[in-house]
């Protein structure tokens, strides 16, 4: 024998919200039908009765002006009946031109559906209105059959139904190309975004990397020194880790992190490291990229001064110039090219710079080395002078990359 499966009182309850919540969402979906629909003949009626003022005049005009003039009242009433009743196919048709779109790979059947349609929409309408005819016109006027007469205005309103399936066609395109158009550039945002963290990715174990081996080196002879500098380099992860996933940070936030790496190298290089900021105090609350000034003063240490025996000398400074960010890192050091003449490969840090200052913000900035005037190198870059209220977001970015 069959057990009856009965179900505990909480799932009754919920089958039954369940079933309610599905019959209201049936209801719901039928009323946004009916509500769009609405909305379409209101739109058709407005537009079949300004076409109908405009007819109900032309013709008013050409009676008058052959010499048979023929009330404008009468004139308007059989117009007002026209359009009214177009109004009242304008919703089908619309529905139709919607379901059954041209595409290039489905215009054959589709045309053919559409001319169909229209014949039996178009003859639809047109014995509505002959059948109107005699309640909204008061001239007589010789008899014709009704089917003669029904053929007659079904050839004169068959242009109707096109017109309806131009409108929304174009409509429909426009519509198709806007949602491209978003779907473009949401892709592109979201493929900027991806590929500011790769490269974010990239250069902070590039950093974490030279920083240990700048603390192994300096364990081998004086181990508290080393103990130091691994303080330092914690309580700089720290900061980084704090920014983690924001790509842009005011300057101030910038040159306490790049301070903290500043003393990392001078516990390194001790008197060695000379460090000199220069920073305009109207460039502190400035957004600039998040660890941008690090790998730079990271390749003037390694590059120009790591190899010199003779102490260096790091200028690092910042300036508001119109709307522009204007920074400027620069060492007394080995120079851009070297003895013979060549200039020296870009390293990960210099080129994640590039890429990441292309993506945030794309030819609206510059990054420039040179040779500085009494030897080493200097590094400029300039940014558009933004702040927080004027943040662009990730999101935004642009999607290429150099």
């Amino acid at each position: 024998m069959a057990k009856e499966l009965v179900l505990p009182a909480s799932a009754e309850l919920s089958a039954e919200f369940g079933q309610r919540r599905s019959h209201a969402r049936r209801r719901g979906l039928t009323f946004d039908g009916l509500k769009g629909w609405g909305r379409v003949w209101a739109i058709g009626f407005v537009l079949w009765t300004v076409l109908a003022f405009l007819s109900a005049a032309g013709a008013h005009v050409y009676t008058a002006s052959v010499g048979s003039p023929e009330s404008w009242a009468q004139l308007l009433a059989w117009n007002m009946t026209i359009s009214f009743v177009w109004s009242l196919l304008t919703p089908p048709v619309y529905a139709l031109s919607r379901r059954f779109t041209f595409e290039r790979s489905n215009w054959k059947t589709v045309l053919p559906l559409h001319i169909a349609a229209s014949i039996v929409l178009t003859l639809v309408g047109a014995s509505i209105i002959v059948w109107l005819e005699p309640f909204v016109t008061w001239t007589p006027e010789a008899h014709l059959p009704f089917s003669a007469h029904m053929l007659s205005r079904a050839f004169m309103d068959f242009q109707r139904y096109w017109y309806i399936l131009l409108i929304t066609q174009a409509i429909g395109y426009y519509a198709k190309y806007r949602e491209r158009e978003l779907q473009s550039s949401q892709l592109e945002a979201q493929l900027a975004h991806a590929q500011l963290e790769v490269l974010k990715i990239q250069l902070e174990p590039h950093f974490l990397f030279n920083t240990l081996n700048s603390i192994a080196a300096l364990a081998r002879n004086d181990g508290l020194a080393a103990e130091n500098m691994t303080l330092q380099l914690a309580d700089l992860l720290r900061f980084s880790l704090d920014a983690m996933g924001v790509h842009e940070v005011p300057l101030s936030r910038e040159l306490t992190v790049l301070q903290k790496y500043i003393d990392i190298q001078q516990t390194r290089f001790q008197d060695r490291l000379q460090v000199e900021m220069d920073i305009a105090g109207n460039t502190l609350s400035a957004l600039v990229p998040n660890m941008i000034l690090q790998p730079l003063v990271e390749n003037a240490i390694r590059h120009g001064i790591g190899p010199r025996r003779a102490p260096g000398h790091i200028r690092i400074s910042t300036r508001r110039v119109f709307d522009e960010l204007w920074m400027e890192i620069s060492d007394n050091g080995l120079g851009l090219t070297r003895f013979d003449g060549e200039i020296p490969t870009e390293g990960v840090g210099l080129r994640n710079t590039r890429a990441r200052l292309q993506q945030l913000y794309n030819h609206d900035h510059r990054l420039m080395l040179d040779d500085a005037p009494g030897g080493g190198c200097i590094v400029r870059i300039h940014l558009p002078f933004r702040t927080y209220s004027e943040e662009v977001r990730t999101t935004d970015a642009h999607s290429s990359v150099a």
